[in-house]
């Protein structure tokens, strides 16, 4: 194909994409504003992966090991950095797993999936594995969660549905998914989760699960958006493009409900967008692979970049109710922070 000619179709397919999405010019980038802090996970090769605020003040997060040799582990880091790792066995749920994601739930119960088909939990307090659940499908492929009350928010990619699970009555109910990537939890407990190249046109849904319903209804975004996130100040779902296409950029951008589910799209450069993560405060901060940093970003676009660290190979992000983001450093085996000013 001659350069005309690609010049050509990728301004058609441009055309195709934003028609119904709002795009913006190119989002301004501010200077750094916040001190980075690191600390070295202890055991070597630990890929570190997801991480969640726990209910002991303290940060939890997943050893990801799918190509080391190292042992599944959770880990725990104190805001001082102090970090403990905790082994699960097979009788925790963990048949020589590969750990995913974590979430706090209610009360004491940190929850945690991998690729075995379990929803494993751990007690903080006592901090000691309880008995796992098992899911509905023993061919599910546990990944992403959101908590909200009494339920557990799963996505399972190899069965096409999210799973709602009743952590008091004990039981599943499953919502038919195409391709579930991650998903989160509005302040009424609407769940809304993303759908990454879930039509032939590869194009990427954001789903709604109506708390009271039940009922889903689906927004069309944009391609290889995977990772969500909900804004605890305004509703919106916030959304992160890690892979370009022909059809997409790389970005972040947010779906408004309160505004006819209207999409708002911020391209950046190849900096590999990732996870992404809502302050108490609604500042959105999201990882950024390639980059190797940490940013947050406005409702206008405009991102401010934290220090960047060559090959960290950030993953998971979460923030503390201070507002400072803490985030998985998968390839450099450490957590970091952003001290906010």
């Amino acid at each position: 194909m001659s350069r005309r000619m690609g010049r050509v179709l990728t301004a058609a397919l441009a055309a195709t994409l934003t028609a119904g999405l709002a795009l913006s010019a190119g989002a301004a980038v501010a200077a750094p504003g916040a001190k980075l802090k690191q600390f070295r996970v202890p055991t070597d090769n630990s890929e570190p992966r997801d991480i969640a605020n726990g209910s002991d003040g303290n940060r939890w997060f997943t050893e990801g090991t799918e190509f080391t040799a190292a042992p599944a582990k959770i880990g725990r880091i104190t805001p001082a950095g102090v970090i403990t790792e905790f082994e699960p066995t097979l009788a925790d749920g963990c048949n020589f797993c590969i750990l995913t994601d974590i979430e706090q739930g209610q009360g004491d119960l940190v929850y945690l999936t991998s690729n075995d088909p379990t929803l494993m939990r751990f007690n903080v307090q006592a901090q000691a594995f309880e008995a796992p659940v098992a899911m509905p499908n023993n061919n599910a492929l546990a990944g992403s969660l959101a908590v909200h009350g009494d339920f557990v928010f799963i996505t399972d990619f190899n069965n096409d549905v999210v799973w709602r699970y009743d952590s008091v009555g004990g039981s599943f109910v499953s919502f038919a998914a195409s391709n579930p990537s991650d998903v989160a939890v509005d302040a009424a407990g609407n769940a809304w989760f993303a759908e990454p190249q879930a039509n032939l046109d590869l194009t990427t849904n954001i789903a709604r699960i109506d708390a009271v319903t039940g009922v889903v209804t689906r927004t069309v975004v944009d391609p290889a958006a995977r990772a969500i996130a909900v804004s605890p100040t305004d509703g919106k779902v916030w959304f992160a493009v890690r892979f370009i296409t022909l059809l997409s950029p790389q970005g972040v951008g947010f779906l408004d409900p309160a505004d006819a589910n209207s999409v708002t799209f911020f391209p950046v450069d190849a900096t590999g967008p990732s996870a992404i993560a809502a302050a108490p405060d609604g500042t959105i901060w999201f990882t950024q692979e390639t980059q190797g940093n940490a940013a947050s970003v406005t409702n206008a676009g405009v991102i401010t970049q934290g220090k960047t660290v060559k090959n960290s190979d950030p993953a998971g992000i979460t923030v503390a109710p201070d507002g400072d983001p803490w985030y998985a450093m998968r390839e450099a085996d450490k957590i970091g922070t952003l001290q906010v000013p």
